[in-house]
């Protein structure tokens, strides 16, 4: 559906206002879907990206700060994501040997049979994007990257 349907505007007084408005409405429709998809297996977006971070350096541990600088939401609390995937199992924080400054995180066993769980359930969640082909979303991936230059 257009997004003057969505929003019920008649028009935009230009086409990169209309871009906004539609991006803006597109991302909250995206937080839509993913969050109810994620609570059902007991995770937060930022929690599940956490754990994806950890998982990529598996076995090295990753610092606080690295953490950050590589979440999709720059604005997370690491350290509330931390503190909360320690409670649940999902990852270890240590002094860091090296530099005694730094905070290690480690993603545990658990925390990898948790991240197994949600790509088996991916499939679920991307049937939502298929009224766009293979190339359709590349390209929108593309534009959105060259968007952001």
């Amino acid at each position: 559906m257009r997004i003057e349907e969505e929003i019920h505007q008649k028009h935009f007084k230009d086409d990169y206002r209309r871009l906004m408005a539609n991006l803006l409405f597109t991302n909250n429709w995206l937080n839509q879907q993913l969050m109810p998809f994620f609570k059902d297996l007991g995770l937060t977006l930022q929690q599940h990206n956490v754990l994806a971070i950890l998982r990529g350096q598996h076995p090295t541990p990753v610092c606080f700060g690295d953490i950050q600088g590589r979440m999709v939401d720059r604005n997370s609390n690491v350290t509330r994501l931390i503190d909360k995937l320690i409670e649940k199992g999902y990852v270890t924080r240590d002094i860091c040997a090296a530099n005694r400054r730094m905070i290690d995180v480690r993603i545990t066993e658990k925390g990898l049979q948790k991240l197994q769980e949600v790509d088996e359930n991916f499939p679920k969640l991307f049937e939502r994007f298929h009224s766009l082909t293979k190339e359709e979303a590349v390209l929108v991936s593309n534009l959105l990257d060259k968007l952001r230059g």
